[in-house]
């Protein structure tokens, strides 16, 4: 079993490292660990708090983890984000293992093998096993879980022991993590109290006090990282399941678990789970309370494949039952010789398509590969200020993948029209509307492709890509998603939306005594101008060469109204003897 495990974990490490970026539903965690292990001065979601509060315990188990590693490793910061999801991925596997002991106590050792071979040849779990999904970061906790159930199943002597540690496991999962796993706990313990296993006053006693363990937990940690009182996991099920208002993120039809998300997740497992299930008691058995979790499930409009994340292992062990009894019967029958060599077909044909799936799925990820490659373009520029929009921040643009300590990286959302990002002080924008700007200001220097769609190829086309050793049967089509635009002109730029924006704009030195003179007369005729103090900002010296090339003028200061300039102090004190600097805050039209 170790070495299928191995297998596992270094497929899951090695699409990590090919497929580095997360997207907004991994976004949570990913940048609480990093505001943690950083010790950020403002955390992440204080500006961007999401729909519902998110627990900060699982983030705050993996920096745990990972900050040792880091220190001592130097790692950079995009292998900072793959670290955390190995270690993510780690914890997954090893649970994993000890889910497989589960099953091997009731069913032997080759169907707890051929179990972990059967997720090998899955997608979806292999794939977000080391992504930092809420329910991901549940996921091992249930693998423990169920692993002491599958031991009571197949026990009587301990099986009192395995109960209460499956109540506790999957209640601290429930409470804190996803309360989904909670839902799983109370119809598992329904299917013992139908089949005599356990006793009401047991299970109360175990729930009551481990709730009562995982809120002094989870309370106390997250009320202080959101600076307000709140139990998260209960927040998000009132929000879910009382409220109903994950179906504005879409509905799907009751049968949609069964009929479209069980076969994309477990593939060839799926038919050989449900063959198993009506011809092995043990299956039913160790089925029945997963098939009445989805069904349970499939009551809310809104359906997501990672709500039943944890009953995957358990249908594949089902299948692997299925192959197991079949092996066995092989020597002796031909018909189950054929049936075999139809399911290990059907297994590779799985594993080729889960590879398949992969490379679709690992160009869905433009927003990180955006701000990576600004980083290679522009690794020569002592400043950079990035905006990035929703779509970027969404596909990938992580705190992990703001790795010059010397840019500056926005997410604002308000931003509507292009002189508000003049305004901020952007030189480069990562958006996905490049529309909104005009070329004549800033340049396109770099697309980053993203997926469009899958094709079969044709024979021809299939025929030709086998000559160049691509086995794979479809094509993917991507298209440009983001654009990366910069700044043409900077300092130019900023100076002439500062003089359009306001009528009267003084450009000054701190330190400069004539500037301060200029100040004290200007006042007596306006009471509040627009003064930018250059010394102070960080491109002081373009700004000055970009008001040479504008005026003319080398000196400070200089005083532009209704975006022309009036020179510098001698010739605003000449203008003040003439009398011509009044009405010098007057409107334009006027």
């Amino acid at each position: 079993m170790r070495l299928v495990l191995c297998c596992l974990f270094a497929l899951i490490v090695a699409e990590a490292y090919f497929a580095p970026f997360t997207k907004v539903e991994e976004s949570f965690n990913l940048q609480a660990t990093h505001d943690i292990i950083h010790q950020a001065d403002q955390f992440d979601h204080v500006l961007f708090p999401g729909v519902v509060p998110r627990t900060f315990v699982g983030a705050s188990l993996l920096s745990l983890f990972a900050w040792p590693l880091i220190q001592i490793a130097q790692l950079s910061s995009i292998d900072q984000q793959v670290l955390i999801r190995v270690i993510l991925s780690a914890f997954v596997v090893l649970t994993l293992g000890k889910f497989a002991s589960g099953v091997k106590s009731l069913f032997g050792p080759t169907v707890a093998n051929v179990t972990i071979m059967l997720v090998i040849c899955q997608f979806h779990l292999v794939f977000w096993s080391s992504r930092t999904l809420p329910n991901t970061l549940a996921l091992p906790w249930v693998h423990l879980g169920l692993s002491h159930w599958l031991y009571s199943l197949s026990q009587s002597s301990g099986r009192t022991y395995h109960l209460k540690w499956m109540i506790r496991l999957l209640t601290f999962a429930g409470v804190v993590l996803r309360f989904e796993v909670g839902i799983l706990l109370v119809i598992l313990l329904a299917c013992e109290y139908i089949h005599g296993t356990i006793a009401i006053s047991a299970v109360l006693k175990q729930m009551s006090v481990t709730c009562i363990v995982s809120l002094l937990i989870t309370i106390p940690l997250d009320s202080y990282l959101w600076n307000t009182w709140l139990w998260p996991e209960g927040m998000v099920f009132y929000f879910n399941a009382i409220l109903n208002k994950s179906s504005e993120w879409g509905t799907l039809p009751f049968y949609a678990y069964f009929a479209l998300f069980l076969p994309r997740l477990l593939l060839i497992s799926y038919p050989l789970a449900w063959f198993s299930f009506a011809t092995d008691r043990r299956v039913r058995r160790m089925l029945m309370p997963m098939i009445v979790y989805i069904a349970l499930f499939s009551c809310l409009p809104h359906k997501e494949w990672r709500f039943i994340i944890y009953t995957i292992p358990v249908f594949t062990a089902a299948a692997a039952a299925c192959i197991a009894k079949v092996a066995h019967a092989a020597p002796r029958s031909w018909s189950h010789r054929i049936a075999l060599l139809a399911m290990l077909a059907g297994a590779v044909t799985s594993f080729a398509i889960s590879i398949a799936m992969f490379q679709v799925s690992r160009l869905n990820y433009p927003g990180g590969e955006a701000l990576l490659v600004l980083h290679q373009i522009e690794k020569n520029k002592p400043y950079v200020y990035v905006h990035m929009d929703a779509e970027t921040a969404m596909t990938g643009a992580s705190l992990y993948g703001q790795s010059n300590p010397n840019w500056s990286y926005s997410k604002n959302e308000t931003h509507m029209s292009q002189d508000d990002y003049l305004a901020a002080h952007y030189t480069h924008i990562i958006t996905a509307h490049p529309e909104k700007f005009d070329t004549a200001l800033f340049e396109t220097i770099y697309e980053t492709h993203g997926l469009d769609k899958v094709q079969l190829k044709t024979l021809k086309e299939y025929y030709k890509s086998i000559q160049k050793y691509d086995i794979s049967p479809i094509k993917l089509q991507t298209s440009p998603k983001l654009y990366t635009l910069r700044l043409i002109n900077p300092q130019k730029t900023w100076i002439q939306f500062m003089l359009r924006k306001y009528p009267v704009v003084l450009y000054s030195k701190s330190y400069c005594p004539y500037c301060m003179a200029a100040k004290q007369l200007v006042s007596k005729y306006c009471e509040h101008i627009e003064v930018i103090e250059v010394d102070r900002q960080r491109d002081g010296n373009e700004i000055q060469d970009a008001l040479i090339e504008l005026t003319g003028q080398r000196t400070f200061p200089n005083l532009f109204k209704h975006g022309k300039s009036l020179g510098g102090f001698d010739r605003l004190s000449a203008l003040d003897r003439e009398g011509k600097l009044t009405g010098l805050c007057d409107p334009l039209n006027q």
